[in-house]
């Protein structure tokens, strides 16, 4: 087995969880930009939201597939430029955590990478991360799309066999298996299954997979 040479962590709801309230803010400027820019009702906006989520990962991916005509950076900036510091508090038993393992950490988002430097700041866990691959990184193919995890790994130079990543979401790590990334599932009432070697609560809770998994090779 290859030697584990990286940490892949996604960003929200796995270093953070949808309790802080973050992530109603976002939804609630998800459908402003909809609502400003495409001209639709309250209704549909969160309709699309939605669907696209489900359907594609993201609604910036549904919004590329049958809006190609928007400015989607124009969008990702609106959604993300709002202050975090009042739904975050620092993490200092996290940063514990991160520094037992001494492999590369990376953001692996489907968010971009600003907004991912300002939440590992409010977090106070930044200076554990090598390196942020937010959705712009990977030309807008965000995860789980195959040419997510392809282009991360040219980023980093190794196979996916030397990489572990750990998500919130089911679709992303089975996706990550068939790179033969090693996979954590990070998500209350998540389970083990085909594509997932462990599954955990928190990422409070990550220690023991990692330990397991750093090791094993």
């Amino acid at each position: 087995m290859t030697q584990i040479q990286y940490l892949l962590f996604d960003l929200d709801d796995t270093l953070y969880t949808n309790a802080s309230g973050l992530f109603a803010e976002v939804k609630a400027r998800i459908d402003e930009w909809l609502i400003a820019t495409l001209a639709v009702s309250p209704t549909t906006a969160k309709g699309w939201r939605d669907e696209y989520y489900q359907k594609y990962g993201t609604t910036m991916a549904g919004l590329l597939r049958h809006h190609p005509e928007v400015d989607i950076d124009d969008y990702l900036d609106y959604v993300h430029e709002f202050d975090v510091t009042p739904y975050l508090q620092p993490n200092p038993q996290l940063a514990e955590i991160l520094a037992q393992f001494p492999q590369p950490k990376v953001i692996f988002t489907n968010a971009i990478a600003a907004w991912a430097e300002r939440i590992l700041a409010r977090l106070e866990i930044r200076s554990h991360f090598s390196d942020l691959i937010g959705v712009r990184e990977v030309n807008y193919l965000g995860k789980p799309r195959p040419a997510a995890y392809e282009q991360t790994l040219a980023r980093r130079g190794v196979p996916g066999s030397a990489c572990i990543l750990l998500d919130d979401q089911p679709r992303n790590l089975k996706a990550a298996a068939e790179f033969d990334m090693r996979t954590v599932l990070v998500r209350s009432g998540g389970k083990v299954e085909p594509g997932i070697d462990f599954a955990v609560s928190s990422i409070m809770q990550i220690q023991e997979p990692l330990r397991i998994l750093t090791n094993a090779g």
